[in-house]
């Protein structure tokens, strides 16, 4: 017997057997390892945090930044899992807060100080930076001045939206027939009321997609009265606040971001907006939700303004609270610092 012969294929053999028997051994440990490690990752992962935002109406461009937040995973890595509920006609996101069917809410800022003793609100972001809100009139039933509107029928929203307008009739002495308006301005359309509120990123432009020119209405801008409040701002109580403040900043930083995405790709925020409202079937058009988002992003990012965007300025505040004292709409207004806790004291 060849005695190297038979070495050589006894080796060969073994070492045959051994490749065979490898990718099992391997899949055997690979399969034990992989079921090990993301058990470990899963326990290292802090779970999300989650909360409800009340939106304070149906889907549009006037919350584009938190829908991109949501859908490009903004909020997710924040570590946050948000929903988005929206309130429409009928209940406010206050009564949203007062129910505990949401943590935090979109609010106007007038309307939030109006509310904050008897909600205990704190604002933790000042989207808005301007005021858009407008009252319209049909020249040609007369409406040309302020006083044309005493004792005439206006309608204008309730409730969370109606501080500004309620402090423009007191300051100019006006007694208007107070007309709840709800989601549309048909009422205005077909001349049951003289004058309505509008936003001019909203129903200012719906009414001249319905055919009226813009130079057949007399427009009263709170802004020209001194009446210019800052609006859409994000609010919660100071007790949740107290209790989860990293989560208040967060949700903060994350918001900001999904604006910023907004701004840097329209198109894609538009598209969006749409989707969201064929599924609420909420009627938009393209042409109308791009004007509402470039009239957004104007006054959450003005070019003329300083500071950091998301912040709420003690100077806005001052006068906005001081403008509703002086209304008869506010007894006591609310240190800067406890309804605003997230600010620096800075003019």
């Amino acid at each position: 017997m060849n005695t190297k012969y038979t070495y050589n294929t006894m080796k060969w053999r073994s070492l045959l057997c051994t490749m065979i028997a490898l990718p099992t051994l391997l899949l055997l440990t690979s399969g034990a390892w992989a079921q090990d490690v993301p058990c470990q990752s899963t326990n290292s992962a802090p779970p999300l945090f989650k909360l409800r935002i009340a939106l304070q109406w149906l889907p549009q461009s006037q919350f584009a930044g938190f829908y991109m937040a949501r859908d490009q995973g903004l909020y997710l890595e924040a570590g946050l899992d948000v929903s988005l509920i929206h309130t429409g006609p009928g209940p406010s996101p206050l009564d949203f807060i007062e129910r505990d069917d949401s943590d935090f809410a979109t609010l106007f800022l007038a309307d939030a100080i109006v509310a904050s003793e008897k909600y205990g609100l704190i604002n933790i972001a000042q989207l808005a930076q301007r005021s858009t809100l407008m009252l319209v009139g049909f020249k040609d039933m007369g409406i040309l001045k302020p006083a044309d509107l005493d004792g005439k029928a206006v309608s204008y929203w309730q409730s969370a939206f109606s501080a500004a307008f309620e402090a423009f009739f007191r300051q100019q002495g006006l007694h208007p027939i107070a007309v709840p308006q709800h989601y549309s301005v048909n009422l205005f359309l077909r001349r049951g009321v003289a004058a309505c509120a509008v936003m001019e990123y909203n129903e200012y432009h719906r009414i001249f997609q319905a055919g009226v020119d813009f130079d057949e209405l007399t427009i009263f801008r709170m802004a020209d009265f001194g009446l210019g409040f800052p609006e859409d701002g994000l609010y919660t109580t100071a007790t949740f606040a107290q209790q989860h403040p990293d989560i208040c900043r967060t949700l903060r930083q994350a918001t900001m971001a999904g604006w910023e995405y907004a701004r840097t790709h329209p198109e894609k925020a538009v598209d969006t907006v749409l989707r969201e409202s064929r599924q609420a079937e909420v009627p938009a058009n393209r042409p109308h939700a791009r004007w509402m988002l470039d009239h957004l992003l104007l006054s959450i990012f003005p070019a003329d303004e300083t500071g950091q965007p998301g912040t709420l300025k003690k100077t806005e505040y001052t006068a906005t609270a001081n403008s509703l004292v002086n209304s008869g709409l506010l007894l006591r207004i609310p240190p800067y610092t406890q309804f605003a806790p997230l600010e620096e004291e800075t003019p």
